[in-house]
């Protein structure tokens, strides 16, 4: 029950990152461009399914030991992609200069968290959504004021 309610509020989360963020073009070109890319990681699904079952095999053998490594190669992807996202929301001049390369960390980091085990159900889903949803990745961890989340 606990899962599905942390669901509900990455989709109510989701829902007022995307209401609130800004509506200019270049936003709406890179949500676009995103999403393109982040989905032509579908073609790789049987992949992903093999390596998550390996890796979380492998986590249980090692009694959790492998998860750290895992969890500290996610954490620079999620720094970078919070700061990005976190830049792009107050500096509208850098966003040209920002699309390329949090185009190529978005897509690398949701990559890497297909092909990594799930250690707590639906953390692997949020990390989803934190790569997918960029530029509006600030918003999905720190939710905008006016949103009644």
């Amino acid at each position: 029950m606990q899962d599905l309610e942390r669901i509900t509020d990455l989709m109510e989360r989701i829902r007022a990152a995307r209401n609130s963020g800004p509506a200019d073009i270049v936003t709406k070109f890179a949500r676009r461009l995103v999403k393109y890319t982040t989905s032509l990681l579908v073609t790789l699904t049987p992949v992903f399914r093999v390596t998550t079952a390996v890796g979380g095999c492998l986590v249980v053998i090692t009694i959790g030991i492998l998860a750290l490594p895992i969890s500290f190669v996610w954490s620079p992807f999620n720094y970078l992609l919070a700061g990005s996202s976190w830049l792009w929301l107050r500096a509208w001049y850098l966003r040209p200069i920002l699309l390329i390369p949090g185009l190529i960390i978005a897509f690398i980091g949701d990559l890497y968290v297909m092909l990594m085990p799930d250690f707590e159900r639906g953390s692997k889903r949020t990390k989803r959504a934190i790569c997918e949803e960029w530029p509006l990745s600030w918003y999905l961890t720190h939710p905008p004021k006016q949103s009644v989340i």
